[in-house]
């Protein structure tokens, strides 16, 4: 797990394919939910009190479809921001092109 890239080298990695001073328009509403969203999970995160024990992050995280942190992360990630890409980014992205080539090291091959 020693060799395995940063949270920083895995969320940096691909940037470079942007190019400097690129920019899109995007619909204010949904810039606002992923706004929200990254703002509960610092508000949450940034408090070690917060998460105590597996559970409490469990209930924070919740399930597929309950409305829990997993439920509002997915939809920014793969309906908010996805629709905010220009084409030529987001099928770098659907081929997955923007990811590190090496695993994370929370990654679990048996999971």
């Amino acid at each position: 797990m020693s060799n395995s890239p940063t949270i920083r080298e895995l969320v940096e990695y691909g940037l470079d394919t942007a190019a400097l001073g690129r920019t899109v328009q995007v619909p204010l509403r949904d810039l606002l939910f992923v706004n929200q969203v990254l703002g509960e999970l610092v508000r949450f995160f940034h408090q070690p009190a917060h998460y105590p024990d597996m559970g409490s992050l469990k209930a924070f995280l919740g399930a597929r479809g309950d409305g829990g942190a997993y439920d509002v992360v997915s939809e920014a990630y793969y309906t908010k921001l996805r629709a905010m890409l220009p084409s030529d980014i987001e099928a770098l992205a659907s081929e997955g092109a923007l990811d590190h080539p090496s695993s994370p090291a929370y990654y679990r091959n048996d999971a």
